[in-house]
């Protein structure tokens, strides 16, 4: 993913504030996904470092990231925990009130890249980023998995449901879920002026689906593409790919 800003301090006066560029929640369950270790910063076309932190929201709100810190629990440990019900080897259980009634989590984990910025009075500053994405996938599953899964949040419609089973194999089929969190963009002042996505297929056969208020337009048979002025997201981005298994 690669994307670059133009932010303007309107004011009269100089800004050193922090910004916090945050991924979407981690996802736990029977699935893998690599972690974000190449994010790379540029302002002004000079190299940023960042700061890496990872955030733990209890219900979406409450920041609990010191208290889970304290307990020694990590990531690894979360996910073997909503996995196979594991408790941390010689570390304290979790919290009731952080846990559902199904003794599923009820926090959210997410990492955050952090980094001082000056912003000049009246001035502008470009800022740009780039990383490969986290990607939650897994050995092939069920056509009827993948479409109870997802339908929802990344809009399976009928005709996509049945290009999806088209492509299910003895094993099912491989499937792959990105997302990325666009609605932050609706803090700043205004709409973006200049939206531009891309996205792009391994092969023509592939299917992706996503929930998305602006029309792609194909451009070839891997490429999707849309443009537009003053665009303001509702939802953030939540991409499904689906093909058929290799083996």
């Amino acid at each position: 993913i690669q994307v670059d800003y133009v932010f303007t301090n309107t004011i009269q006066q100089d800004l050193d504030v922090p910004v916090a560029f945050p991924m979407p929640p981690m996802y736990f369950g029977m699935s893998d996904h690599n972690e974000i270790e190449n994010f790379k910063l540029w302002v002004d076309g000079k190299p940023q470092k960042t700061e890496h932190k990872l955030v733990v929201l209890l219900d979406d709100k409450t920041d609990i990231s010191d208290k889970l810190a304290a307990l020694g629990w990590s990531v690894e440990d979360v996910d073997s925990f909503m996995q196979y019900e594991d408790l941390a080897p010689g570390k304290p259980p979790l919290p009731a009130e952080w846990l559902d009634s199904n003794n599923a989590i009820r926090f959210t984990m997410s990492n955050y890249f952090i980094w001082q910025q000056h912003f000049p009075a009246g001035k502008s500053v470009s800022i740009r980023h780039s990383y490969t994405p986290s990607v939650t996938s897994g050995v092939p599953q069920p056509a009827s998995i993948i479409i109870g899964d997802y339908a929802k949040s990344t809009c399976l419609d009928k005709q996509t449901q049945a290009a999806v089973k088209k492509r299910e194999g003895e094993y099912g089929v491989d499937w792959a879920n990105l997302r990325y969190i666009l609605t932050t963009a609706n803090n700043w002042q205004g709409a973006i002026k200049d939206f531009q996505l891309t996205i792009k297929k391994q092969a023509p056969t592939d299917v992706v689906s996503l929930c998305f208020d602006g029309e792609l337009k194909k451009t070839d048979n891997l490429t999707f593409e849309f443009h537009q002025k003053n665009f303001k997201p509702s939802r953030n981005l939540d991409l499904l790919f689906v093909r058929k298994p290799s083996l």
